[in-house]
């Protein structure tokens, strides 16, 4: 049966309801279809309703054309939905290896993620990091692979670094189409190949990787280059090259032997850094024995140098990249440093450059002491830090050490017992500064631990998790805490930056666990005394509701302090969070003290006054809290 005076009329119908229905009458092709539709009506009941409708439709008043066109389209589409099929001629095959496989997925599932990689523009990145963290196996699929290779060389950089990890995550099984129509003489895209395909094959790399060097070039030839360190025996091959790269090239062969092993190559090093002093920045990763004792021979000979004169201005900022160079690196040649550092650092502190330039390099070595403490188990290094504030009490960087190595090895309720003093609750007499420097102190490092809900465990930031949960002591004697002025760690937890929440108050709340009953107690009133001191009602509101406490009885008055910033969109934003935490009768308490206290925006009120007596309604009547589209209508 020949189908196309279906398709016909189904286009024409189409058309006239983008034109709109009162041009039906000049429509001489849709009438034509109507005609050629006839023959079907005769053979088919339902061709026969569809050629009815059309007559109706053709002969309706100006006024039913509207309706009449819309249910006519709605069974056409119907009718031309359930005459389609798929499919091709011949024998099926299996597909072949390294092309993804085949996964039940809809033209809605696929098409938004072939349209992210093959096209530009912006959104891309959140449709497909969206359907990597949730459905990371649909990548796999013979559709997507593909793209996934080809785009590897977005214009968007952070697509293309997000293909690179897909493509990782796949496997061997993504091998074939990522050396099928490699070109070492390409772009950013090949260089990405490069990188994906040393990832995937380790060491198994070596032989590819040694046949396209010799034609790769720019791009692709960093990246060979830098691949190369990740193969052992590649030290021969990468000392050649030294003598012979340039510029961005060298730099990639400097960062690929800085992972070797040998004679030969520490010999290397030990010649460049004498020549290149610079060159120790490509040192920083290496957790080589040599690269170990070669960084700290040559950072110690430095400090030592500037014991007896004032370093220049660029000897300090060498030494600075010196002291960068550690990086993570923990072993006994380390340690023995760290020895050295401690027995010296008075005089490290004192050392000034020219016009009395103050380098603080015992700030830097401090750092990255603590770097490595945080990444690294136990072991000797760890004791180290444990016990620096007991050997030496007259420096406060100290404490903040043996702290933080402290919750990572001992039990919570010893690490309070001995910690917890430095937290001042009542002013001391005498002369304090040394006390208050202290309380200081521990307030920053703390402010370093924070409750991570999605493993339900303490951590220190960037680092290891706590030994054991932290002791519940610590959130009371913070809300004691008399001497709570601390450098903060800069942003804002939520997007309220008109509201200058104090450290104390962040600290507290990075260690609050939400699900602990004491918790809750304990700062609950603690966060509504803070909100009337303050009269910071979008962090203090937010913590109450995330605790499942409630700021109402003050909640309107806060508000009222800084109505400038009620704009419409984060007033609703504030409520919808609390209609998630609080009953709704609660939620409408809120809503009605806000607009009882005046507090809404000038340019806003009538907006506000439509928008919350409606919603205290629906709150009322068992309804849900409305979204924003829905307070959108009701204020216009």
């Amino acid at each position: 049966m020949n189908l196309q005076p279906l398709y016909d009329v189904k286009e024409r119908l189409e058309q006239a309801a983008i034109a709109g229905a009162s041009l039906l009458e000049e429509d001489f092709r849709l009438q034509r279809a109507a005609e050629g539709l006839k023959p079907l009506a005769a053979a088919s009941p339902v061709f026969g309703k569809i050629s009815a409708g059309l007559e109706k439709l053709l002969s309706a008043p100006a006024e039913e054309r509207s309706g009449l066109l819309l249910d006519l389209l709605a069974l056409v589409d119907a009718v031309a939905y359930t005459q389609g099929k798929t499919g091709l001629d011949g024998e099926l095959v299996p597909l072949p290896f390294g092309r993804g496989q085949y996964l039940e997925l809809s033209y809605g599932q696929l098409h938004p993620l072939l349209e992210a990689l093959t096209t530009t523009g912006g959104g891309r990145l959140e449709i497909l990091k969206s359907a990597w963290e949730n459905h990371p196996e649909w990548f796999g699929d013979y559709r997507l692979l593909p793209a996934v290779v080809q785009d590897l060389g977005d214009s968007y950089s952070e697509i293309g670094e997000l293909n690179a990890s897909i493509l990782k995550q796949a496997g061997p099984a993504a091998l074939p189409l990522l050396k099928e129509g490699f070109d070492p003489a390409g772009t950013r895209a090949m260089a990405r190949r490069v990188e994906v395909i040393s990832a995937i094959e380790g060491a198994g790399a070596a032989v590819w990787l040694r046949e396209i060097l010799p034609e790769a070039k720019k791009d692709v030839r960093t990246a060979v280059l830098t691949a190369l360190g990740g193969i052992p025996a590649s030290g021969p091959l990468l000392l050649q090259l030294a003598q012979t790269e340039r510029g961005g090239n060298r730099d990639a062969v400097l960062q690929s032997l800085a992972l070797q092993e040998g004679e030969d190559v520490r010999a290397f090093w030990e010649a460049e850094l004498v020549k290149h002093s610079g060159s120790v920045k490509f040192l920083e990763p290496s957790q080589t024995d040599w690269s170990m004792d070669l960084t700290a021979r040559g950072l110690r000979q430095r400090l030592e140098s500037f014991f007896q004169k004032a370093p220049t201005r660029e000897e300090c900022d060498e030494t600075k990249r010196w002291c960068h160079s550690i990086g993570r690196k923990d072993g006994p040649v380390m340690l023995d440093f760290w020895r050295w550092a401690e027995e010296h650092m008075e005089a490290i502190d004192q050392i000034k450059g020219e016009k009395d330039y103050p380098p603080f390099f015992g700030v830097a070595l401090d750092e990255r002491l603590q770097e490595i403490m945080r990444h690294t188990g136990p072991g000797p290094l760890r004791d180290f830090c444990l016990g620096l504030w007991e050997r030496r009490p007259e420096r406060s960087r100290c404490l903040y050490t043996s702290f933080q190595a402290a919750l990572l090895s001992l039990p919570a309720a010893e690490v309070y017992e001995r910690y917890a003093p430095y937290i001042l609750t009542e002013k001391p007499a005498g002369n304090s500064d040394w006390k208050k420097t202290l309380n200081t102190v521990l307030l920053r490092a703390l402010g370093e631990v924070w409750w991570y809900p999605q493993g339900e465990r303490y951590q220190v930031y960037g680092g290891q998790p706590t030994a054991e949960p932290l002791d519940r002591r610590w959130i009371e004697r913070l809300t004691q805490a008399v001497y709570t002025d601390v450098p903060g760690r800069g942003g804002s937890p939520f997007a309220y930056y008109w509201e200058n929440v104090a450290e104390i108050d962040l600290t507290l709340m990075r260690l609050a666990d939400p699900t602990d009953e004491e918790n809750r107690k304990l700062l609950i009133p603690y966060l509504r005394q803070r909100l009337v001191k303050t009269g910071l009602p979008y962090h203090y509101s937010r913590w109450l509701f995330r605790l499942g406490g409630s700021p109402r009885g003050i909640f309107g008055r806060s508000m009222a302090k800084n109505p400038s910033a009620n704009h419409l969109y984060v007033v609703w934003g504030l409520m919808n969070e609390a209609s998630r935490a609080l009953p709704p009768e609660e939620t409408a308490a809120l809503l009605e003290e806000f607009q009882d206290a005046g507090a809404a925006r000038k340019q806003a009120l009538a907006h506000f006054q439509k928008a919350i007596p409606w919603t205290v309604q629906q709150l009322r009547a068992g309804n849900p809290f409305p979204d924003w589209d829905s307070w959108q209508k009701i204020i216009k």
